[in-house]
Parts: structure tokens; C-alpha cells; sequence
């Protein structure tokens, strides 16, 4: 899946420019296509990944102005980027972020058919006094986007996002040079229709490094065995995301679907194991509906990725 990213304020240009960096690539071309918009001009000059010419500075009271947001997005369309979503990445700490994002977000929609999905970083909220202010930026933000996906800020905030990001863009893509073949394949209708329910969505995460794939033969003696202990493996992970590694906390029985993704080395990766996660999830909310899948790669790193959409609760 191809996206359009545009960082907005602070903190969403900074994510922006992490995924113009570490932002997967299939056939040499970036699945994110990043772009940036902030009213402080020191920060888009300390952006090192990001063209200089997909930077703009836009004052804090142009935002009243409907004129420059249309300017700004036909500028980023005149360059004919091929995607298939657009993603808004912004703080939702920051005023400024999100009144942009809400404005962007309305002049997307009215100038394209793809499905905006925003990705909002909510600060500590352990840290954060108004409560009350976030819950009605997250539901303002909500009515103009198709999508809202939302991390709460913490020391790992980056690399979950830039790593779920990443798997769940390329579940959609075919690489020309990989030579896996998914046993499930998961494709970019799946993730778009397992994000797009009413409510808030929430992404999960758990990785595992493995020895090396020469190692692993050696010792897989008794192949029952083995099996057994990978789908274990990948039932502790599916575990540890849904109960320890959630972006933000949530009652899960209130969510409407879930998209499962296992990424790694297909020999790590086994029917069983989905199809375990999948009972767990079943347990939980008997109506949920499921998609699931996997992404092939040759790693020694063992991935899962759960997302889950059509939230209606959220604990704070």
C-alpha cells in the first residue's frame, strides 16, 4: 500500500520524515511519499529525510485562511505521486497539529477519493493535565478523517509505529525480487477494510529475534516438535501485543474488527499459530470479524502486527 504522508505540526513532521527514512521500499520505490507542514521554520530545516521542496512553512494564523491549505495540497498533488491512502500524522497534544490536520483532512477529502487515514500521537497521559481537551480533539479529528489510529507518546513510540507502518504498507506490495510466498496472502483491501470502522483504531505489536535460519536447521531434529514450539512462539507474541503493546489502552470488546500479520521467515510462521490467535481473539468478542494473514520475509526477527479498529472505548 502506497501512502501519501503528511506530517503535520511538530511532532507530526517528525514522523513524517522518520518514515521518509526508514519507510519501506519495494522494487527501489518508497511506499510512504512524505511531505511536511509546520509553523516553525528551525523545525522543517532540521528534517533530513524529506526534500527540501516537500517542506512547507505555513503561519499559525493562515489556518483560518481555506486558501493556503488548498494551495499547499495542490502543490503536493501536481506532483502526481502514485498512493493509494493518504496519512495524516500529527500530535494531538499540539493545537496547531490538529487544527491543521482538521482542515487538511476536509480539503482532502473534497479533492480525492482515497480514504484519509489519521495517525495521532497522544501525549503521556500520565503527564497530561486536560483530559477533557484530548477526547474532544480526538473526536473532532474523527468526523473529517475515514481512519484514526492512535499511539500514546512514549519511549518507543517511534519504532512501534515506524515498524507496524512498514508491515502493514507491504502486506499490499509484491516484491519482484522476494521469492516467499505467503501461506495467507494479506492485500491492501484487507487492511483498508479492517481500518475502516466507526470508531478508533489501536495497533499492537511484539517482535522476537531468532538464531539464524543455518542454526535452526541444525537443531530441528523432530519437526512435530519444532512446530509445536513455533506455534507457541507465536501464540506468547500474539499475547504480549494485545495485552502489553498496545499503542494506546482500550477495552477490546468493543472493538468491531481485527487484522492479524504475522512477518518473518515463513518456515517460523504456522497455520496452527494463526488460527490459535485467532480463537483468543474470538473468545474475547464473539463478533469480531477477522482478517488475517502473513508477510514473508528472510529475517531472524519474528513480527506481529495486530490491528485493531471500531473502538468505542478508550481507557482515560
Amino acid at each position: 500500500m502506497k501512502l501519501l504522508t503528511i506530517g503535520s505540526g511538530n511532532r507530526g513532521a517528525i514522523i513524517s520524515d522518520l518514515m521518509a527514512k526508514y519507510g519501506m521500499r519495494v522494487n527501489r520505490a518508497p511506499l510512504f511519499k512524505c511531505y511536511a507542514i509546520s509553523d516553525h521554520i528551525e523545525l522543517l530545516k532540521s528534517l533530513r529525510s524529506i526534500k527540501d521542496e516537500n517542506k512547507y512553512h505555513i503561519w499559525g494564523e493562515s489556518l483560518l485562511n481555506e486558501k493556503d491549505i488548498k494551495s499547499i495540497v495542490n502543490t503536493i498533488f501536481s506532483k502526481y505521486e502514485l498512493f493509494e491512502s493518504i496519512l495524516l500524522t500529527t500530535s494531538l497534544g499540539e493545537e496547531f497539529g490538529v487544527s491543521l490536520s482538521i482542515e487538511l483532512a476536509k480539503v482532502l477529502s473534497d479533492v480525492c477519493e482515497e480514504p484519509v487515514i489519521a495517525l495521532g500521537v497522544l501525549p503521556s497521559l500520565n503527564d497530561y493535565s486536560n483530559l477533557g481537551e484530548l477526547r474532544n480533539r480526538i473526536k473532532e479529528l474523527r468526523k473529517v478523517v475515514d481512519v484514526l489510529i492512535l499511539f500514546e507518546e512514549n519511549q518507543d513510540t517511534d519504532s512501534r509505529i515506524i515498524e507496524s507502518l512498514n508491515i502493514l504498507a507491504m502486506v499490499g506490495e509484491i516484491d519482484l525480487k522476494k521469492k516467499q510466498a505467503s501461506e495467507i496472502v494479506v492485500d491492501t483491501s484487507d487492511v483498508l477494510n479492517s481500518l475502516k470502522k466507526e470508531g478508533i483504531s489501536v495497533i499492537g505489536t511484539s517482535k522476537r529475534k531468532l538464531p539464524f535460519s543455518w542454526f535452526r536447521k541444525i537443531f530441528r531434529r523432530k519437526e512435530y516438535e519444532i512446530k509445536g514450539l513455533r506455534t507457541q512462539r507465536m501464540i506468547e507474541m500474539f499475547k504480549e501485543a494485545i495485552e502489553n503493546n498496545l499503542s494506546i489502552g482500550i477495552d477490546l470488546e468493543t472493538a468491531k474488527s481485527a487484522l492479524v500479520v504475522f512477518s518473518g521467515d515463513p518456515e517460523e510462521i504456522t497455520m496452527d499459530g494463526i488460527f490459535s490467535c485467532i480463537k483468543m481473539l474470538e473468545k474475547i468478542n464473539p463478533d469480531i470479524e477477522v482478517r488475517y494473514g502473513d508477510y514473508p520475509i528472510r529475517s531472524n526477527q519474528l513480527t506481529a502486527v495486530v490491528l485493531f479498529s471500531g473502538i468505542t472505548r478508550l481507557r482515560f
